[in-house]
């Protein structure tokens, strides 16, 4: 089973002007793990990180595709950076941008050409909040004045003058059960991993 997503517009309900990245999460049972495929144009504004591929602070500061998975009852939620230069972020998150655990590893991969590229993740599934119903997915790119911001689910034009991924409210649904049915179930405690970064 797959979900596929296209953004399609800026943060602000304005339409982009270029091909739009396109986010595929496939379940893989077999590995315990979700799929997450990325093709994307290539910008290459700003400049990738100087370190090592892999996980990497702060990645919002360059060129990245960011998927934010929550559970709109608890408000944990998982967010997802990955860029062209093979660089990775993983975040938890309890409540409004309250971080909990961040650099966890990832199993992830990248290809380039000359104007695109595509990005191939494997999430564990323990790396989920139980009960995900909402998701929202970014794209970012450009430096300094000319910084693109791109949202699946904007907010309504004219309403706010700075972008905010964390801006909860404008997630919309997802039938996430259909990728993990494990994750949606009457017991609400969460994986291992998240249960020790809550308490």
């Amino acid at each position: 089973m797959s979900i596929t997503y296209t953004i399609k517009t800026k943060w602000n309900s304005l339409p982009i002007n270029h091909r739009p990245v396109q986010i595929t999460l496939s379940s893989i049972p077999s590995t315990n793990g979700i799929l997450i495929n990325i093709e994307a144009p290539l910008f290459s504004d700003p400049p990738s990180p100087t370190s090592e591929p892999g996980p990497t602070d702060k990645l919002w500061n360059y060129e990245v595709v960011e998927i934010m998975l929550l559970n709109s009852k608890t408000n944990h939620y998982l967010e997802l950076e990955f860029s062209p230069s093979g660089h990775y972020l993983v975040l938890f998150l309890n409540g409004r941008r309250n971080i909990v655990k961040h650099l966890l590893p990832l199993n992830y991969t990248v290809t380039c050409t000359n104007d695109s590229w595509s990005g191939i993740a494997d999430i564990p599934f323990d790396y989920f909040p139980k009960n995900i119903d909402r998701i929202n997915c970014y794209a970012i790119y450009g430096s300094n004045e000319d910084r693109v911001y791109e949202a699946l689910y904007p907010v309504p034009l004219n309403k706010y003058s700075e972008p905010d991924f964390h801006r909860l409210e404008y997630f919309n649904n997802i039938d996430f059960k259909l990728l993990m049915i494990n994750n949606h179930v009457n017991d609400q405690s969460e994986s291992k991993i998240w249960t020790e970064n809550l308490s």
